[in-house]
């Protein structure tokens, strides 16, 4: 719904509550003088009509409907009567216009929605579209669809709005967003809207995938498909990173439901370009299928395999029993079912001696008791001297920090451009080269926009080039092919060229013997014959590591057509 102040919200309900004060004093003034007026009118020469109790109040109620019989007479009529034959007239048309008011008022709100320009929709009732909902409303108004059908996007005004974000209960449909994504695509336009913007929540990641996968050669800018699992432990892990420069490299991931292994993942990855990348990190996964998930992650994803060392238990209370078994620097509580969570972290002793913010308990349907468990005087819990960490999945997706909601926008060219620069600071790491000592050295947040874009754009061609080399992608389930001995090699490596020439001359830059940042001059902008054969490597060495790209994206090539 559109924002509304508390000032304009309280002077709304105060007028709302005079007005129902006035009609009620009005009804009974009307009533109470009436029946004075016509009791007197009754003991007058020209009254011919019954003078009982009964008669007069029948009389009196006739006051409303413009239609009591003692006034049928010329009068004179007593001035409570004269005073009461208009007040009870306004007190019907009052009525008969709040009447009317409550009729129409909805089909009023929804021929106004429909008009609306510039909005967000968000479909749904569950806890991710109330947290996207409460999260969004700050950037601009906001209206709920508990239904994605056309007829309830069109009353919700998917003629002018901005975004879309379709976040209905997928457990039973798997399906249900994508296809409301794809109705919300198909909705007529006005001309002044602009472009829309559709994004949908896939609760299971391996399809989430497979739909991203699905996308990676369209053209269609401004859609993709987004688990609020996976951006919530990547957003997590974002913040935490700087606390693992020290003390232990351990931690205790408990729960391996799509959260559970999102965090796994993300801590691999960080752990890649940290200034501890020489030193295993040691994960205890603790699940009754934690061998099976071990073995799976380690195969789909090349960060964990590389990375980390993966001890599968399958009771948490094991994992304190191991012999020599240090503090673990992080604990994540990842239960599906998150009553289990909850009581874990108040019950188990052994999990609290990491320090502050050490148990990281995931909630999401309960994400409510976040506001129990804290240290202030308004806490109905305390959360052992800062320890517990509770973390709401949509807060995390769509947070306070307003300027950060572009992370669900992160398609799926965003999230290979941000791994085509992890897989640069991996290599540069591994050649010496420490972080912040070029321009390029730096985490993606802290890179240029320029780089950004560079990447990006490289990221936007990967679907042109599996195309031209007869392949395409798929979720990992193995190595896939690799280009690094393709025969479409050189070629390809001559078409990376050609679009980072192209690039680089429409924003401005030309030949020049040396490279002149300032001038935006470069020696590598002559035809690939021309080319001296380091340069060439560079674009060789673009397409050997695209498989990779992929592969830290949960992704690998896959051939279609045999090379011709």
């Amino acid at each position: 719904m559109p924002r509304t102040t508390p000032f304009a919200k309280s002077v709304r309900e105060r007028a709302l509550s005079a007005a129902r004060i006035g009609f009620a004093a009005t009804v009974v003034l009307a009533v109470v003088l009436g029946f004075w007026g016509l009791e007197s009118y009754s003991h007058s020469a020209s009254y011919q009509l019954g003078r009982s109790f009964w008669d007069i109040a029948y009389y009196d109620l006739q006051l409303f409907v413009l239609g009591a019989a003692p006034l049928d007479n010329p009068g004179p009529f007593p001035w409570p009567l004269q005073v009461a034959r208009f007040l009870a007239p306004a007190a019907t048309i009052y009525a008969l216009f709040e009447a009317g008011r409550a009729v129409f008022a909805s089909e009023w709100r929804r021929l106004r929605q429909r008009r609306r320009t510039g909005h967000t929709i968000v479909v749904g009732e569950t806890p991710i579209a109330d947290a996207m909902v409460d999260g969004l409303r700050r950037n601009g108004p906001v209206l709920r669809a508990t239904a994605g059908d056309a007829e309830s996007l069109r009353d919700a005004g998917i003629a002018g709005a901005r975004f879309v974000y379709a976040c209905a209960d997928d457990r039973d449909d798997s399906s249900v967003n994508v296809l409301v994504a794809a109705t919300a695509r198909q909705q007529e336009r006005t001309k002044k809207a602009g472009d829309l913007n559709v994004y949908a929540h896939v609760s299971d990641p391996a399809y989430a995938l497979a739909l991203r996968a699905r996308h990676l050669s369209q053209p269609v800018t401004g859609a993709d498909f987004f688990n609020s699992d996976e951006l919530a432990a990547r957003e997590l892990v974002r913040q935490e990173a700087g606390s693992f420069r020290g003390g232990e490299p351990l931690v205790v991931v408990v729960g391996l439901g799509p959260f559970g292994q999102a965090i796994v993942v993300e801590l691999a990855r960080m752990w890649q370009v940290s200034a501890r990348a020489d030193e295993e990190l040691v994960v205890f996964l603790v699940d009754r299928d934690a061998e099976a998930v071990a073995k799976d992650l380690r195969r789909r994803w090349v960060a964990v395999a590389e990375t980390c060392e993966l001890r599968p238990v399958a009771d948490l209370a094991a994992v304190f029993r191991t012999p020599a078994m240090p503090t673990p620097h992080r604990v994540y509580l990842c239960h599906e079912a998150e009553e289990e969570a909850v009581r874990a972290a108040l019950t188990m002793p052994d999990l609290w001696q990491g320090g502050e913010r050490s148990v990281v308990v995931r909630l999401d349907r309960l994400s409510g008791l976040a506001d129990v468990l804290g240290s202030g005087g308004g806490s109905l819990l305390d959360d052992v001297e800062g320890r517990l960490q509770p973390v709401c999945v949509g807060k995390f997706v769509v947070g306070a920090d307003a300027g950060r909601a572009e992370r669900i926008h992160e398609d799926i060219y965003e999230r290979l451009a941000q791994l085509i620069h992890h897989n640069y600071l991996r290599h540069e790491l591994k050649k010496g080269n420490a972080m912040r000592s070029a321009p390029a050295m730096v985490p993606w947040e802290d890179l240029s926009e320029d780089y950004k874009q560079a990447n990006r754009a490289q990221a936007r061609d990967i679907g042109n080039k599996l195309t031209a080399a007869g392949c395409t992608v798929a979720p990992r389930t193995g190595t896939g092919v690799a280009l690094s001995d393709d025969p479409v090699l050189e070629t390809l490596a001559e078409r990376e060229h050609e679009r980072w020439m192209a690039e680089r001359t429409a924003q401005g830059w030309t030949y020049g013997e040396r490279r002149d940042d300032e001038a935006k001059h470069h020696p590598s902008l002559v035809p690939w014959e021309r080319l001296p054969e380091e340069e060439k490597d560079k674009d060789r060495a673009v397409i050997r590591e695209m498989g990779d790209v992929l592969a830290h994206c949960g992704l690998e090539i896959v051939r279609l057509n045999p090379v011709r």
